[in-house]
């Protein structure tokens, strides 16, 4: 976020999940448990980024072909804005 906020640098890849990574967790039992955004942050112009995601700048999806032969897509197109491919 504080990349994105302050245009430092252009942001490569998918739109984030929308997470502070502060969830907190709970174990339900049988087996299952239940993970809640606990913080709710936003950029400073109080636009949400929880449960919203930040948006690249460049959109680099993945593909099963890019999976399967062990090719970072977004590593090379970074690579190809920053000049060194």
């Amino acid at each position: 976020m504080p990349f994105k906020d302050s245009g430092r640098a252009v942001v490569v890849g998918e739109t984030t999940q929308g997470s502070s990574g502060n969830p907190y967790r709970a174990d339900l039992g049988f087996g299952m448990s239940v993970a809640i955004g606990a913080v709710r942050y936003r950029f400073p112009d109080g636009a949400p980024f929880e449960g919203v995601g930040i948006v690249p700048d460049v959109p680099v999806g993945r593909r099963l072909a890019d999976l399967a032969g062990d090719r970072d897509a977004v590593l090379l197109r970074a690579e190809e804005l920053a000049g060194a491919r």
